[in-house]
């Protein structure tokens, strides 16, 4: 028995035909968008590996890519079947096959919605992420000779230059570690030894007074910069 049974005539089924074909291809270049951001993200966490913690998960990227994927493939067979449909001679040979693709449909789109709120979901696991390798990486940030290391000063500097950032949660963990490089270092000094251990001397404290609101803010995403002075 049919429910709210509706009867298109030929003029009718053409509109709704050519509706269905549009919106099918607006979800392709939806797909295409979705895609492109998956790649993007892909790419960005290859890029600062180094600093991301060993339990990096590439499931938000990789997710991102399948379903855009999926979504340009689904959606262009749906836009197919729609511009076949405007001719009965065509459209008889797809008719067999809707029930099942549209049970199909459903399927895929149920599954976007769990990918979709697993993404979000996982948003904190990523900043948690690079949070912990962030600090661990900083840790390194002295070692340009130690091999597997020596560009790990130069991951941290562009980071934050891209991002205009400083440390961890904030400047004060640049005060934490010794950031220079020992072979820099005359540890027969009095002061060189003092300085070590305080991580940092009193002149770069001076001059990050000189800098102001510039690079105080932390390097984590989604968390407020922390602006104060030394």
């Amino acid at each position: 028995m049919a429910l709210l049974k509706v009867k298109f005539d030929q003029k009718k089924r053409v509109k709704l035909a050519q509706g269905l074909w549009l919106m099918n291809w607006l979800s392709v270049l939806a797909g295409i968008v979705i895609f492109s951001l998956g790649l993007f993200l892909k790419i960005e966490l290859r890029k600062r590996s180094e600093v991301m913690d060993n339990s990096e998960s590439h499931f938000v990227p990789n997710s991102l890519i399948g379903v855009g994927v999926l979504s340009c493939v689904f959606n262009s067979l749906a836009g197919k079947i729609c511009y076949d449909a405007l001719d009965p001679a065509k459209y008889a040979k797809w008719k067999p096959w809707l029930k099942s693709y549209l049970a199909i449909c459903v399927l895929f789109s149920i599954v976007l919605f769990l990918v979709a709120l697993c993404c979000f979901l996982m948003r904190g696991s990523l900043e948690s992420t690079l949070a912990h390798g962030l600090k661990n990486g900083m840790k390194y940030y002295r070692d340009t000779d130690t091999p597997g290391r020596c560009f790990m000063k130069k991951t941290i500097d562009m980071l934050q230059i891209e991002f205009k950032c400083c440390g961890n949660n904030g400047f004060r963990d640049w005060f934490e570690i010794q950031w220079i490089s020992n072979r820099y270092l005359d540890f027969s000094s009095k002061e060189v030894k003092e300085m070590s251990r305080a991580s940092v001397s009193w002149s770069e404290r001076q001059n990050m007074k000189e800098l102001g609101d510039l690079g105080t803010r932390n390097c984590q995403p989604g968390r407020p910069g922390l602006e104060s002075s030394v």
